[in-house]
């Protein structure tokens, strides 16, 4: 064999005996973004119950964790949690956030009340009611009720205003929900807002009533659609 045919041979052999180094590099595996979880398409994609949070927010929306600071309307405003509630529907549980924000120093404020669908690792939003008033405002559950076969539940908020020269002001929402939508359960924006000493929730056994406080009390019943209408 000649010295050419034996430097060939060797090199052969060289590259065998390194072959599992001098292969291609393995890439390092792709990590794909687990997909955002979604709503139910039984709950509605209505729009916001009066003044809107924007699309990250609105109906049908999923999102991790019912945090206060994520529903401010301007970021340096401070937001509080006000109440949280659960109740048990038919269709499922609905969980009740109500909120505070300020202006600072404290001008103006907001009132809201968030309702949404715990879910698995987070909540669906079912819908949001909230208001900006030019005072300072605190907002309550001042009532809270579900029909006997869960099929809707109807809620109460009292806002109480700060007004300038110690002026106070009590203002009344009525809201309803079957927790696949909400919907305002006395009046229509920007009307919905009752101004009046004292407003309560009255069951009986077939039937709620609202009674309104004015110079006298308003009774009204609670009509099949969950909205409150006059008459017996």
């Amino acid at each position: 064999m000649s010295q050419r045919s034996i430097r060939v041979c060797a090199g052969i052999l060289g590259l065998m005996g390194a072959g599992c180094t001098t292969g291609r590099a393995t890439a390092p595996p792709v990590e794909v973004a687990a997909p955002t979880p979604t709503c139910p398409e039984s709950i509605a994609a209505d729009a916001p119950l009066e003044a809107d949070y924007g699309p990250r927010m609105h109906p049908r929306h999923w999102w991790p964790a019912l945090s206060p600071s994520e529903f401010a309307f301007v970021p340096t405003n401070s937001i509080e949690e006000a109440f949280r509630q659960k109740l048990e529907l038919a269709e499922g549980s609905v969980e009740l956030l109500g909120l505070e924000e300020r202006t600072s120093p404290v001008t103006e404020g907001g009132a809201a009340l968030v309702m949404a669908r715990p879910m698995a690792s987070g909540h669906c939003i079912i819908n949001t009611w909230a208001t900006w008033l030019a005072s300072e405002v605190d907002v309550s559950l001042a009532g809270s009720w579900v029909s006997p076969d869960k099929r809707l539940a109807i809620l109460l908020l009292k806002l109480e205003l700060d007004r300038a020269a110690g002026s106070e002001e009590t203002r009344w929402v009525v809201l309803g929900t079957d927790g696949g939508r909400a919907w305002i359960a006395l009046g229509q924006p920007p009307s919905h807002q009752l101004i009046a000493p004292s407003v309560s929730l009255h069951p009986t056994k077939k039937q709620l009533y609202l009674d309104v406080k004015l110079e006298y009390v308003n009774r009204l019943r609670l009509g099949a659609d969950g909205r409150f209408v006059q008459g017996k």
